[in-house]
């Protein structure tokens, strides 16, 4: 197996249901990289699940913990990193983002998001298709802003996301493989 190293951070960015989490565990499986989840080590770190953190201690309280989450997933060496579909809601985290690595938008509709995630519950914002509709259309031009490069997931299996990020990260220069 060809072996690659990241030049810097690369943060998947996007909606609920993009599937960012699933690209970022199998292309570091199928590159041999390390990849993080920022809601996944919040929840280990609070012991709460997001669901239940989110409104126990509020937005703003809970979009410092993503920005403290960034902060220290950017000082070490660069890594995957699938970041929670509101991320680019903190001014402080879209500015790490802008500044310290390379973001990818996986774009999802509000139809497709809805689809993919079984259980709504466990997700903000999930109450409706009408609440699904407009958190989505207040973060795209979030997104958009923040995009170095953008992947529409629509009808693609994990697989073809897979190689299409790869791809875009080798031209890039910033996905690049280690000498044998």
């Amino acid at each position: 197996m060809l072996r690659y190293e990241l030049t810097r951070p690369v943060f998947l960015i996007g909606f609920m249901g993009a599937g960012k989490t699933t690209l970022a565990r199998k292309l570091a499986r199928r590159c041999g990289l390390a990849a993080v989840d920022t809601d996944r080590c919040i929840e280990r770190e609070s012991g709460m699940r997001i669901c239940e953190l989110f409104p126990a201690i509020g937005e703003e309280a809970f979009r410092e913990l993503e920005a403290d989450m960034l902060e220290r997933y950017c000082d070490g060496y660069p890594l995957l990193i699938s970041c929670g579909g509101g991320i680019v809601c903190g001014e402080r985290s879209r500015r790490i983002i802008e500044e310290r690595g390379f973001a990818i938008h996986m774009v999802v509709s509000p139809d497709e998001s809805a689809s993919r995630i079984s259980n709504h519950a466990t997700r903000p914002f999930f109450e409706s298709m009408d609440s699904i509709c407009n958190v989505n259309e207040q973060r795209m031009p979030l997104y958009c802003e923040l995009a170095d490069a953008t992947v529409n997931t629509r009808g693609k299996t994990s697989a073809q996301l897979v190689g299409e990020v790869q791809a875009v990260l080798e031209e890039e220069g910033i996905l690049c493989p280690l000498p044998k």
